[in-house]
């Protein structure tokens, strides 16, 4: 039971709270509100709805940055701006964004209101704190996701005084803004390692420590750190190696089942550590509405279609990257013998795919199948991780899927890249042997579990990066990973590709999907790991960037502060590498 995110929390007796509620002004903030803890409690968790991030389908200019994160190398979709390098200054615009009372600034105000007001009421000194703890994680999270986006912002630690303050304020530098959220992180750790049910889904302070890990390692990732100083690796390498120590110690670490890390919500998955809930109701998912293919879908389909190089990204069973020749890989039967994360994450042709509940329900993704025809895969395929399989087609609006943010093999992940970064190799491999091993590759030769021995530090980060495109598919994280290491230089020039599945001569799909005496059509008598396969089918490589390559503009590494916010506060000053800029996003 996941419910801390809901809109309008009823659980608070009317009784407690009707002296608050009858008051004129209802847009304003009572001072009785911290008198109370159920009071602050609610007033809390608004902060938390408005800040926390979700399924990037549901992202929107209300729910900040999250919206750019549904840009991805692995999947077809994405903004065309970003993709080919045409963006005008004004195109991101989650500096200030929406109206005064719906953007970051306010939802940060909100959280420094708290911060600041609640020290006024009378609440013991131990409630207090826990509500604080959580606001400033909050508004740290807040900071963290603009210093992403465009470098140092305004850092505003409590609530302006719109009439005798100065409100022009300048843009701190990046590293004052990174020393002032781990601040505000570290604040949250005074948070319980573990709530009760009711309270599932509040921030801990493995949370805290486990994004306060992911804020220092971008900052020390090429986007922030070009010259590769050490002391930021050192620093990232301590805060990731404390947060694994601390969740491990308050009873986290990996859950067994890889395909159903998303869907098992009960108590035993340890996994889970950063979360928005969904109740399927006042607050419902659509991904698996946008994510399923349009005939098991209530009007969707067609996003989250897993490229070909994605596809290819899976090592076989035993570990070994595809393209090498001792790894069995067959490229026409390309399913067969690979990572089971492989079949947890892609539908492919002919899978077995049980989408609302159909037992034995085979998907195909061949060009010009019937159930598809009007909204067919762009890639040749589709994505099966996180999508629920048991909810019917027209309940795929209805999703009661959480959004996981973090995860503790993230944490390991982060943990292993900045202990590569560090000369720690042997805690490097220790974190991907344990990922690869829960995920079910075969231990093979020497117990490396497919990787290489003796790796160099080049050799591997490209493998824990490799690692990470794997493990988190679909989690919103490849994006971040592709600009915080400045990896879009590798991809410019290049085309995604798809598999694009056609019918063999003289068969059709009117002949395939004809069903005989007893109602079952030929394609589902088919066996796809023998001959079937090539004497109905052939697959080839094509591309799904068919106008031009992609081209990520290397001032697109930081963005640009819109222009309409900077003619608001004229004290702001544009990033460098945009027209009139003076902001070094490097400082």
């Amino acid at each position: 039971m996941r419910k801390l995110f809901s809109y309008i929390l009823l659980t608070v007796s009317l009784t407690a709270c009707s002296d608050i509620l009858d008051k004129t002004d209802l847009t304003g903030i009572d001072e009785r509100t911290w008198d109370n803890e159920s009071t602050a409690t609610l007033y809390l968790n608004r902060v938390y709805d408005l800040s926390m991030p979700t399924w990037p389908n549901l992202a929107s200019a209300a729910t900040l940055p999250t919206a750019i994160h549904d840009i991805s190398d692995d999947y077809n979709g994405g903004d065309q701006k970003i993709w080919y390098g045409t963006l005008s200054v004004d195109n991101i615009t989650d500096f200030f964004g929406g109206n005064a009372s719906n953007n970051v600034w306010a939802y940060i105000r909100k959280a420094n209101i708290l911060i600041s007001e609640i020290e006024k009421g009378p609440l013991p000194v131990d409630v207090k704190t826990k509500i604080k703890a959580q606001a400033y994680f909050l508004r740290g999270w807040l900071y963290f996701q603009l210093v992403k986006l465009y470098g140092g912002v305004p850092y505003i630690s409590h609530p302006q005084d719109w009439v005798t303050e100065n409100l022009f304020v300048t843009r701190n530098k990046t590293s004052e803004c990174i020393d002032s959220i781990a601040r505000d992180f570290d604040m949250a750790t005074a948070l319980p390692g573990t709530w009760g049910t009711a309270d599932k889904g509040r921030i801990t302070r493995g949370a805290a420590l486990g994004v306060k890990g992911r804020m220092l390692l971008y900052w020390a990732s090429p986007q922030f750190n070009p010259n590769n100083d050490p002391a930021r690796w050192e620093r990232a390498y301590k805060a990731n190696r404390a947060a694994y120590d601390t969740l491990v110690m308050d009873g986290y670490g990996l859950f067994s089942n890889y395909a159903n890390i998303w869907l098992d919500e009960g108590t035993g998955n340890k996994e889970v550590i950063l979360l928005r809930s969904f109740d399927g109701a006042t607050k419902a998912s659509t991904f698996d509405d946008a994510a399923r293919p349009n005939s098991e879908s209530n009007g969707g389909g067609g996003a989250y279609q897993p490229t070909l190089e994605l596809v290819n990204t899976y090592p076989t069973i035993d570990g070994l990257p595809i393209t090498d020749p001792n790894s069995g890989y067959d490229p026409v039967y390309y399913w067969k013998n690979r990572d089971p994360r492989f079949d947890a994450t892609i539908a492919y042709n002919g899978c077995i795919w049980p989408l609302s509940n159909k037992t034995g329900r085979k998907q195909w993704n061949y060009v010009g199948v019937t159930e598809d025809k009007n909204k067919p895969t762009a890639t040749g395929f589709y994505c099966r991780k996180n999508v629920n399989t048991s909810t019917i087609k027209d309940n795929t609006k209805l999703g009661k899927t959480d959004w996981i943010e973090m995860r503790f093999a993230e944490v390991m992940l982060n943990l292993a890249e900045c202990a590569n970064a560090t000369g720690r190799t042997q805690e490097a491999y220790d974190m991907l042997t344990a990922i690869r091993r829960r995920a079910g590759i075969r231990p093979g030769e020497g117990g490396t579990y497919g990787l290489k021995q003796g790796m160099s530090r080049d050799e591997m980060f490209e493998t824990i990066i490799n690692e990470r495109r794997i493990e988190l598919a679909f989690e919103g994280k490849r994006y971040d990973d592709l600009r915080r290491n400045k990896l879009f230089d590798k991809l410019n020039g290049k085309k995604r590709s798809i598999l694009k599945i056609t019918i063999n001569a003289p068969y059709t799909a009117a002949i395939l999907e004809k069903p005989d005496a007893t109602g079952i059509t030929l394609r589902d008598k088919l066996d796809l790991n023998g001959p079937d396969y090539t004497t109905y089918f052939t697959a080839t490589v094509d591309v799904l960037d068919t106008q031009k390559p992609i081209n990520y503009p290397s001032n697109y590494y930081f963005y640009a502060i819109p222009t309409t916010n900077i003619t608001r506060n004229p004290s702001i000053v544009q990033t460098t590498g945009w027209t009139t800029g003076g902001f070094n996003p490097l400082d």
